[in-house]
């Protein structure tokens, strides 16, 4: 728990710098449900810092996933991450990413990933946009469970990654990305797939309510531990 409160003490430090305009904050609260590792509804938190403009985009963001039953815990995760984006108007812009994730039910004692790469945008306008990139991850993982003989504590994989955003019109806006990361290792045997699909909704001008679908495939994963996760959620948002 002193890990979740050390993110948010962090968050709530940077929120200070949203006095800025290049720079804003987002809180959510809501509910998820599960299927998968765990199968039932889940509460949620997320939280971040961005900055936006034409030389230098920052995205620094937490989630909290619990879920408890008769003061029996069923499910817990948090993620922390950090995105540094570089030119990220120009047609080719470079970009660095590193991410904490933590998730017994899921077999992660802890997962550390670092990821540096480069991202091509073959369509833009102010109504949408569409990219795709490349990039090399390193990945380092502690694993909850001790029978991984199968499974390598650090592995390098290549991310492959598809991501459009559409405006509907002036309070609606679709996102998705679609990411494929196979290991450099073993391309044909050890790879995740993962598929985030969001619909926004603004409701005044700083309350949005927000409809996720997520999807997520490992095709080696602990003992125990089923390879497909699909989440279903439904959050309300600040931004300011």
């Amino acid at each position: 728990m002193h890990k979740v409160l050390i993110i948010i003490l962090m968050t709530t430090a940077a929120l200070t710098l949203s006095a800025q305009n290049k720079w804003h904050y987002s809180f959510s609260m809501g509910g998820e449900y599960k299927s998968g590792n765990v199968n039932t509804f889940t509460f949620n938190n997320k939280g971040g810092v961005e900055r936006n403009d034409s030389i230098l985009a920052l995205d620094a963001n937490y989630a909290i996933v619990y879920g408890q039953k008769d003061h029996v815990e069923y499910d817990k995760s948090l993620t922390g991450n950090l995105t540094i984006d570089i030119w990220q108007y120009n047609r080719i812009s470079p970009f660095v990413a590193a991410t904490y994730y933590n998730n017994k039910y899921k077999g992660y004692e802890y997962k550390l990933s670092f990821l540096a790469g480069a991202k091509y945008r073959f369509f833009s306008n102010s109504v949408c946009d569409y990219s795709i990139s490349a990039a090399y991850v390193y990945e380092y993982v502690d694993y909850f469970t001790t029978n991984t003989t199968i499974l390598e504590p650090q592995v390098s994989r290549v991310s492959l990654r598809f991501k459009m955003r559409h405006k509907i019109n002036d309070g609606i806006a679709i996102k998705h990305t679609t990411f494929y990361m196979p290991s450099m290792a073993d391309l044909r045997n050890d790879y995740i797939i993962s598929s985030i699909t969001s619909f926004s909704s603004q409701l005044t001008q700083h309350l949005f309510l927000d409809w996720n679908f997520n999807y997520e495939y490992h095709s080696l994963v602990p003992e125990k531990v089923q390879k497909q996760d699909i989440i279903t959620s439904v959050t309300l948002r600040m931004k300011f």
